[in-house]
């Protein structure tokens, strides 16, 4: 800080890293067994002698005398323990090397004109890296920020990024992108200074572009062609053309027009505390817009007759759109008992623009308009209950022959005569829930202390096919899953078992509403008071009892962690804990 009021500061900062391993593996391991280093055998040469695991003794030759070590003695097989050390094949795996390179430069300002508090700060980047001998990745990242504050009552923000990304060709690598914010923190004006109810009021907007450089592939802007030798001249051995051509590889076909990916972010949140922090919280509305999605080849519109796979492209818009809730409540009673509590919410839902999508296809079959990982399935409408259904029903592209009463009978839902990919329609909402809750409750008194959380989501729906003897080898598959089709039983819950025949389409039998509820946290605990501890020499010790999902309300029939897909996924775990911190 000098006389006239001014501050700066300048920080700077170098840091690299890399690492050089040598054969130094006895001296290495030696030192581990000390506890005084780490090390990943991956990094280390394999070369040397190694200790094989296996145990010597000392023994006395009982002819010479001598002190020896054990080994071979002859037929006696109770004479033998093999030896300690070995000779290892020198080797270092080279694949597993890595090696990086980043160093940052960063300066700050700060200045305060009477009311006018100024900031501003830049920043330079450089990241390298590689591992084994693959080509070393770059990212360069300049940035800079100026914010303005006006009396704690109008705040502005300016942001530039200026980054560079060696995944796009040399025309795109670098990008631009701006952003401002803007504040008003009304509850600092004069004209509400004589409330008592309004403690914090704040309005705030923002608008902005980020670049997004994540994207599956380096080499995405150049295109890879195969040695293809001799061109032959005739259908007859031997003809063949003295010069050598070239071919463009059918699966990597490059686009140098390969740029940054980009989302324009719009957001307005208002910020409030009332009656002394009583009441608080936070509401918000955002609006992000995504263009330049890269699309892989596979998923663009280009006929068969382009002869190669077309090459990743810039042409994915989505839309993402929502609001978020937050409200605190905290009241100390007279008694000095604390009742607190947090609600929250939030509302996402996006739908794809463009995809791209093939103009001939009918519109459920593409993906604009759709959310994204939009539920697909096939409709079902009920059994076949009779033979006379089954052979009056519409066609199988697969497994027709196999159809019994007490399949699922399929709707052809595009009315060409058969059941087939072209049948399966959007159906309910993708596996990522659009609205997601949470609650927490809780008490204080003295040391005593407890509250329990509550998580739920909704809009949401999973697939979970737990299909009982499946196939002919598949007999001890069997889950409880309600009561099964039988001929007395035309409404049942699932389709009759399978046993040593295929139903190849399940419509949406298995396709669950995932909305739930979960108790997903609850504690009880007590701090003891420190004169209630200085005579054992303990400066603090906290007891608690809690647990982890404890209860669910839901209707998927099980609870799983991971994909719903996944029969086998592994069941979400119930926990219950019982311990104490404690500080001497």
């Amino acid at each position: 800080m000098g006389n006239n009021g001014v501050r700066k500061t300048t920080t700077t900062r170098i840091t690299t890293d890399f690492t050089l391993r040598q054969d130094l593996s006895a001296i290495l391991k030696g030192l581990a067994a000390k506890g005084t280093l780490s090390f990943d055998n991956s990094f280390v040469s394999q070369g040397g002698i190694y200790d094989n695991g296996n145990i010597q003794q000392e023994y006395i030759d009982p002819v010479t005398g001598e002190k020896k070590y054990s080994q071979y003695l002859g037929t006696n097989q109770f004479d033998w323990i093999p030896p300690r050390w070995n000779p290892n094949v020198d080797a270092v795996q080279n694949a597993a090397t890595y090696r990086k390179l980043f160093y940052q430069l960063q300066v700050d300002y700060a200045r305060r004109f009477g009311k006018h508090d100024v900031t501003a700060m830049g920043m330079f980047s450089r990241d390298k890296y590689a591992t084994g001998s693959e080509f070393e990745h770059f990212r360069e990242d300049w940035v800079g920020r100026v914010t303005y504050n006006y009396d704690g009552r109008y705040f502005a923000e300016f942001n530039g990024a200026y980054n560079g990304s060696e995944k796009f060709g040399p025309n795109y690598r670098f990008a631009f992108f701006p952003s401002a914010a803007a504040g008003w923190m009304i509850s600092n004006e004069n004209f509400l200074q004589n409330q008592t109810f309004l403690n914090t009021l704040k309005l705030r907007a923002s608008y902005g572009q980020v670049g997004n450089d994540n994207v599956n592939g380096r080499w995405l802007y150049m295109t890879t062609w195969t040695y293809g030798g001799n061109t032959p001249l005739g259908s007859s051995a031997g003809q063949n053309s003295p010069y050598n051509w070239w071919a463009e590889a059918r699966s990597s076909v490059g686009n140098p027009d390969i740029h940054w990916e980009k989302v324009t972010k719009t957001n307005f949140g208002l910020d409030y505390a009332l009656w002394n922090g009583l009441l608080s919280g936070s509401v918000e509305v955002f609006n992000d817009y995504r263009t330049d999605i890269l699309l892989a080849g596979t998923s663009r519109s280009v006929p068969s007759y382009f002869g190669v796979q077309p090459a990743t492209a810039n042409v994915g818009k989505v839309r993402n759109k929502g609001y978020e809730m937050e409200l605190r409540f905290s009241k100390t009673l007279p008694k000095g008992v604390r009742l607190w509590a947090n609600f929250s919410l939030t509302h996402a839902k996006d739908k794809i623009i463009e995809a791209e999508d093939a103009l001939l296809l009918d519109d459920y079959q593409k993906k604009a308009g759709k959310s994204i990982g939009q539920a697909y399935s096939y409709v079902n409408s009920g059994y076949y209950n009779t033979w006379d259904q089954v052979y009056g029903s519409t066609k199988l592209n697969t497994y027709d022959n196999q159809k019994l009463p007490g399949n699922l009978n399929m709707i052809d839902y595009n009315g060409d005569g058969v059941i087939d990919n072209k049948d399966a329609v959007p159906y309910g909402y993708p596996e990522r829930p659009q609205n997601t809750y949470n609650a927490t409750i809780g008490v204080e008194w003295k040391g005593f202390s407890a509250f329990v959380q509550f998580y739920g989501v909704n809009n949401i729906n999973r697939y979970l096919q737990l299909v009982s003897f499946s196939g002919q080898y598949h007999y001890d598959n069997v889950y409880n899953q309600g009561s099964y089709w039988t001929k007395d039983n035309p409404n049942a819950d699932v389709p009759m078992p399978r046993y040593a025949s295929v139903m190849p389409y399940y419509g949406t039998t298995y396709l669950y509403d995932g909305s739930y509820l979960r108790l997903k946290n609850a504690e009880v605990a007590y701090t003891f008071k420190l004169s209630q501890l200085k005579s054992i020499g303990i400066n603090a010790l906290r007891v608690y009892l809690n647990g982890d999902n404890l209860l669910l309300w839901t209707k998927m029939p099980d609870d799983r962690e991971v994909s719903m897909g996944a029969a086998t996924a592994y069941p979400t775990i119930r926990r219950f804990n019982l311990g104490c911190n404690l500080t001497f």
